[in-house]
């Protein structure tokens, strides 16, 4: 499942990700993070998890969220600690 394909940075800084990437993910936007190995390009959703350490995680609505919506992300981390 690791594929590698190449790209060109348009003039604009536009980069244009192959058709077959596109359909796999549900959102138009994007995290892009400078790591030690270069760029990490990630699928921005309605909220994801992340690892602080091995004792804390963390949840991200970027794109804002309902408080019944949150309570339920919320429940599912949890479930993830016991």
């Amino acid at each position: 499942m690791n594929n590698i394909t190449t790209a060109k940075i348009f003039g604009t800084g536009q980069i244009t990700l192959p058709k077959k990437w596109r359909e796999k993910i549900a959102t138009k936007n994007i995290i892009i993070e400078e790591v030690p190995q270069g760029l990490l390009i990630k699928p921005l959703t309605q909220s994801y998890f992340y690892e602080i350490d091995d004792e804390n995680f963390g949840v991200n609505f970027p794109l804002g969220v309902k408080a019944s919506k949150l309570a339920q992300d919320l429940k599912k981390a949890n479930e993830g600690l016991s």
